[in-house]
């Protein structure tokens, strides 16, 4: 079985962070316009999009990273990259759910889910209430 280097993920992740892209003859990322974070109350898997918070009436929407977003991902060290500022979703208006899971998209609404994880705690969301991923709370790793 063959391992990707240190280098190689690093370069990788740099990249997947804005939706930008790595040239494997020069070794140079390019930044794109960012990415998309979306939250699940069902777990998605590699060949499942799980269930994600509805829009319909609940001012959810997938927030946007990156240059024109809301912050973006420091760069990659040690295999992992994580968020360099605080993400933080419009006030509730109407209940979400139990959020279990977060995941990075390369669109505002479907596309392709990229990566995703399971948070360290269920969090409810109710009317009113306000979701918030701190800075270097969203660690993406590769090994």
């Amino acid at each position: 079985m063959s391992q990707a280097t240190d280098y190689l993920e690093e370069k990788i992740l740099d990249a997947m962070a804005t939706l930008g892209s790595f040239d494997f003859a020069s070794g140079t990322v390019t930044s794109g316009a960012g990415g998309y974070i979306g939250l699940f109350t069902s777990a998605p898997s590699d060949s499942s999009a799980g269930t994600e918070v509805s829009g319909s009436g609940t001012a959810y929407e997938r927030i946007q990273i990156g240059s024109t977003g809301q912050g973006s991902f420091n760069a990659a060290a040690g295999g992992e990259i994580d968020n360099d500022a605080e993400f933080r979703w419009a006030d509730a208006l109407a209940d979400w759910g139990t959020i279990t899971h977060v995941g990075l998209f390369d669109a505002a609404t479907g596309g392709n889910l990229l990566v995703y994880g399971q948070l360290q705690s269920s969090v409810v969301i109710e009317l009113g209430d306000i979701f918030k991923v701190p800075a270097n709370g969203f660690t993406i790793q590769m090994n």
